[in-house]
């Protein structure tokens, strides 16, 4: 099974890749995108700082990660980021692309905060809500997925029945 999912902040990437984690590899761009250290580490808080230093080979690092966890036969999941979405294109590799209707944009913030994202994270992904759904729905690259306003992907990805450990 070689399939990537590009899911919006928010829609339960780690929560999926923690239910099945032979299946699916949680692939967080953030140790990608910025050099962190112990005085930055990889956190709900951290995400979108605007402190954090960028990686000078970020996006290339990202994508050339992606496609050497497509031999795994696991599912990828990344976030949506639209510099990824068209590396992808241009690489010809199929995504599926996930993300909330327009009308979730109150669920999403609560989301955010409950799961102690920054204001700054905050002011991104619902700030820029509605350029972001646009994107999405323009979008004609991916296959969508528009999960409901309380769905998460564990609710919409069919995943094998989990079996005894």
């Amino acid at each position: 099974m070689k399939k990537i999912i590009a899911a919006y902040a928010g829609t339960g990437k780690t929560y999926l890749a923690s239910l099945y984690p032979k299946l699916t590899i949680d692939l967080v761009s953030m140790p990608y995108k910025y050099l962190l250290t112990k005085d930055t580490p990889y956190s709900e808080s951290s995400k979108a700082n605007p402190e954090n230093i960028l990686n000078d080979d970020w996006p290339l690092n990202y994508i050339s990660t992606i496609k050497q966890n497509l031999e795994s036969r696991k599912i990828l999941l990344i976030p949506s980021d639209f510099l990824i979405l068209r590396l992808l294109r241009e690489e010809n590799l199929h995504y599926c692309l996930c993300y909330p209707q327009r009308n979730a944009k109150e669920i999403y913030r609560e989301r955010y905060l409950n799961r102690g994202n920054s204001s700054d994270f905050i002011d991104i992904f619902i700030g820029e809500w509605d350029k972001f759904m646009d994107y999405f729905e323009k979008d004609s690259y991916g296959q969508h997925i528009v999960l409901q306003p309380n769905q998460f992907l564990s609710d919409v990805i069919n995943m094998p029945p989990k079996l005894p450990n």
